[in-house]
C-alpha cells in the first residue's frame, strides 16, 4: 500500500481489513494465475515486473513463478513479511521492498510495472506524482496497467451493505470527490473507510498530462453484483466496477 499525506487512513484501514477478512495473509488464488496469464500474453516481450500496493505478494509470487523478474513494493511490514514467506517456501526468487510510494529507490527499469485495486488513494496531485515516479521506473517501450475504479458503478451501488459473523462491510460514494467509499465495522462498532478516487478513461487521460505517460488503452473490467453476490470477470462499459488501463511514456513533439 502506499502512504501520501492525504491517506493517513491507508495503513489503519488495511490492518484492520486483514484482521477481519485475512485477504493480505490468503494463499495465492487461482485468479492471480489468470492475471499473469493475460499479461504475459498481452505483453510476451517483458522480463521485469513491479508491482505497486503488492500487500501480501499473492500476484507477485504467482508472476515470479512464471519467470518475471519481479520486485513487489508494499508499505505494511506485516504484508511484505507475507510475501517474503511465500517467495520462501515456493522457492522463487522476490525482492520485496518495504516503503512508500514516493519514497521508494528502486532499481528499474521496469518492462511491467502493474498496480491492482488501489490507484487512487491519494489526491489528483499525488497520483501526478505517482504517476511521475512511474514513469522514471518505466523501461523504455514499457508499459504500466493499473486497475481504476469507475465513478458510475459506485455511484449507482452506494448503500450496498454486506454482513458477515464479524464484521459489516458498506458501499458508499462521495459525488463531490468523485471517490469510492468501503467501510468496515467489526464488533467493537468502530468504522474503518477506505477512500479512492475514480476516474472515467478521460479523467484518466487529463489526469496523465505532464506526468510523462500517456493512457493507450482501456478496457472495462469485472462487475461484483452485490444483490447475487456473484462476482463477474467481464462487464460492458456502463456496468463495470473497474477498468484496466495501458499506460506507456508519452510521445514527445
Amino acid at each position: 500500500m502506499p502512504h501520501s499525506p492525504s491517506s493517513s487512513w491507508a495503513a489503519p484501514f488495511y490492518d484492520v481489513q486483514e484482521a477481519l477478512t485475512g485477504c493480505y495473509s490468503a494463499e495465492p488464488h487461482p485468479s492471480h494465475a489468470g492475471q499473469v496469464r493475460r499479461l504475459r500474453a498481452q505483453f510476451p516481450q517483458a522480463s521485469t515486473l513491479l508491482e505497486l500496493g503488492a500487500g501480501g505478494g499473492q500476484f507477485a509470487v504467482t508472476a515470479a513463478q512464471s519467470g518475471l523478474a519481479v520486485t513487489a513494493l508494499e508499505l505494511r511490514a506485516s504484508a511484505a513479511g507475507h510475501a517474503r514467506e511465500l517467495a520462501r517456501q515456493r522457492g522463487v526468487p522476490l525482492e520485496v521492498v518495504q516503503e512508500s510510494f514516493y519514497t521508494a529507490d528502486l532499481t528499474g527499469p521496469f518492462d511491467l510495472i502493474v498496480y491492482w485495486d488501489g490507484f487512487g488513494i491519494g489526491t489528483d496531485d499525488e497520483q501526478r506524482q505517482l504517476m511521475r515516479r512511474v514513469a522514471g521506473w518505466l523501461a523504455p517501450g514499457g508499459h504500466a496497467v493499473l486497475d481504476v475504479y469507475t465513478p458510475w458503478y459506485w455511484a449507482r451501488h452506494a448503500g450496498f451493505t454486506r454482513r458477515t459473523e464479524t464484521y459489516t462491510q458498506a458501499y458508499g460514494f462521495d459525488a463531490p470527490g468523485c471517490r469510492m467509499t468501503d467501510t468496515y465495522t467489526g464488533q467493537d462498532g468502530v468504522a474503518h473507510t477506505q477512500s479512492l478516487r475514480c476516474y472515467s478513461p478521460q479523467d484518466l487521460s487529463l489526469l496523465l498530462t505532464g506526468t510523462g505517460l500517456q493512457l493507450a488503452a482501456a478496457e472495462p473490467g469485472g462487475l461484483f453484483d452485490p444483490a447475487a453476490g456473484q462476482w463477474h470477470p467481464q462487464a460492458e462499459w456502463h456496468r463495470c466496477m473497474t477498468f484496466q488501463a495501458v499506460l506507456t511514456h508519452a510521445h514527445r513533439g
